[in-house]
């Protein structure tokens, strides 16, 4: 009887802790996290564990609106190509439901046209925020609101 108890003490206890472990993948506070750090980590591949089939990154800086994991990919592959060296980092997160929004900041060294004119290694960083849904553990819609020409140093008068 011993045995028994120890064996479904155990299994309880493996069990809450694999229940735990999938819900908070889910929460969305944690999706949106994941999302970041693939981004920083330059990882494309968690790209198709992140987004859903059908989500959306809307980027409303950058003009940019991304359908699913593939054209994430793309539009990752256009700002490394110009900010390799970008850092995303989450400053504030509210929760509520499938609703999450963040305040963020992004330091980058940039290379290519401009909001100025043409740039080579110029530092830039600025601040936005995102808001996303997440369903079932997946982004299904997330839009970066943020002030493009705020990130670039104005030029120096002549």
């Amino acid at each position: 009887m011993k045995k028994k108890m120890v064996a479904v003490v155990i299994f309880l206890a493996a069990f809450t802790a694999c229940v735990a472990g999938q819900t908070k993948k889910q929460e969305p506070a944690s999706v949106l996290e994941a999302y970041v750090s693939a981004w920083n980590r330059h990882d494309f591949s968690a790209m198709d564990g992140l987004i859903a089939a059908d989500g959306i990154h809307d980027d409303i800086g950058n003009a940019v609106h991304a359908q699913g994991p593939a054209q994430v990919k793309e539009f990752m592959k256009s700002i490394i190509a110009q900010e390799p060296d970008f850092k995303w980092h989450i400053d504030r997160i509210i929760a509520s439901g499938s609703m999450v929004a963040a305040e963020w900041t992004w330091t980058a060294t940039f290379t290519g046209d401009g909001p100025y004119g043409p740039a080579k290694n110029l530092p830039i960083a600025g601040r936005g925020a995102c808001i996303a849904v997440v369903e079932k553990g997946l982004i299904k819609q997330l839009t970066d609101y943020y002030d493009t020409l705020s990130f670039f140093p104005k030029p120096a008068k002549k």
